[in-house]
Order: structure tokens, then sequence, then C-alpha cells
């Protein structure tokens, strides 16, 4: 799942640049709830959801696509769209993430701690669950590890008394105990790349904004943060890089 703070105004960025993404479901529920949202009846968003489609993928058949767009219209029609201005973490909640040992726990620790607020945000009786997957738990922590090792990574927060397990053998969600309010310390808008962003806000070497997509990246030096510090400061992320390169190849 892709985590979004403002549905709509995602919504009108993917209609304006003509794309579905890396999860064309979660795009057209997102967009299907924006066209509901602007007024327009059933078969019109139908209709236009299927416009979308093809300016996106120009070589899509539409009758393939049919029973998707029927279900993301489905699911749209059952919730709001989310939106939610921005995700405070406060000063209390830092110093706690700070103390834990080791930088993996900390990443996961943060990105948890935000997860829990956006869910409570959302829906209100949420308790503070996270119930997300945790394949996109560990790529918006920016930890790439064993299974054995992110399990190890839950256990610590556990016994620490930070998280809680569900009762349920079957089930991965986890509960956030460690929210505490106090002054701010981060206001999160975007929940891309979380673990770069708590890194970023600790001070450490080589991390950026990428002037044209806004993620936070890293500068990659083989670990020598000194080359980090010395060379000029990159203006955008790897893929934006790669896909400014080809516009002025293309050119």
């Amino acid at each position: 799942m892709t985590f979004v703070l403002n549905e709509h105004e995602w919504a009108r960025d993917m209609i304006e640049s003509k794309t579905l993404g890396k999860r064309p479901f979660e795009t057209l529920t997102r967009v299907a709830r924006y066209y509901i949202d602007t007024g327009y009846k059933k078969d019109a968003v139908r209709k236009m959801l299927e416009t979308f489609l093809v300016q996106s993928r120009p070589d899509a058949s539409v009758a393939l696509w049919m029973d998707t767009i029927d279900r993301a219209i489905a699911t749209a029609s059952k919730r709001a769209a989310v939106s939610i201005d921005r995700i405070i973490v406060t000063k209390p909640e830092m110093e706690l993430i700070e103390g834990l040992n080791g930088v993996l726990t900390q990443r996961l620790a943060f990105t948890l701690l935000c997860l829990a607020k956006y869910y409570d945000a959302v829906n209100p009786d949420a308790g503070h669950w996270v119930c997300a997957d945790d394949q996109d738990i560990m790529s918006m922590a920016n930890i790439k590890t064993s299974i054995r090792r992110q399990s190890a990574l839950y256990r610590q927060l556990r016994d620490e008394g930070m998280l809680r397990f569900s009762k349920k053998v079957d089930n991965t969600n986890v509960c956030v105990l460690y929210i505490t309010d106090g002054p701010p310390a981060i206001s999160v808008t975007d929940f891309r790349n979380l673990g770069n962003q708590y890194l970023m806000y600790k001070g450490e070497p080589g991390y950026y904004r990428c002037e044209n997509c806004g993620v936070i990246a890293h500068t990659k030096h083989g670990g020598d943060y000194s080359i980090a510090r010395r060379g000029r400061p990159k203006k955008y992320c790897d893929e934006c890089a790669a896909a400014i390169k080809n516009e002025w190849t293309a050119s």
C-alpha cells in the first residue's frame, strides 16, 4: 500500500502526469474517489477512468481492465478520501527513539510511529494499531535485511515495551505504545523514505531532498561519508536523474 496524506492532490498529480504508477489499482481507486468527490456520477467516473487508463497506457485493452475499474470505483465509494495536513512527531517521541540501540531499530520505530499516527488520523478508533504489510513498512523505513533480522527488530521494540503484538497467531499487526504528547520535533508530509527522513533529521551526512520529486534520498559512496561532505551536493534522486537525462537525450 502507498500511504498518501492528501489523496485528492495526489490523484490530480497522477491525472496530470498521465501515469498509473507502480500500483495501478490504488491509483485508479484514488482517482475514482477524486472524481466522485468532484461530483461525477458512477457511469461518468467509469468513462473518465477508461480515458485516464488509455492516456497512461496507450497499449492497454479497456475491456481487459473493466473488472479492475469496477472494483476501483466500488472500493472508492466505500470510504472518504484521506486528507491529512501533516503528521507531527514530538520531541519526547524522538528522544525515546534516539535512545534505542541500533540505527535500524531507530528507523523502524520512527516509521511505525508515523504509521500509527496516520491510521489514527484516518480512523479515530484505530487505537495506534499499524496494519501495513511488513514489506511496505521496511521499504518506507529504508531497511534492507533478512526476514530473520526484521523479526529481531520487532522483538527488540516489543521487549522495550514499545510494541504490542496481536494475540492472533497469523496477524502481523502491531500496536504502537510510545505515542507521547509534547512540543513538535519534526513534521512529516511525505511517507516515502521515512527512514531517510529520520537520519536527515539527526544530521547524518549524505541525505538530501530531490529538487524534482521531493523524496529524501542518499548520496551513495560505499559508506565513505567524507566523500559525501566534499562532493558537489546532488540535486536529483537516481530515478529523477535518469528520467531527466533521457529527456535531454530525446530532445
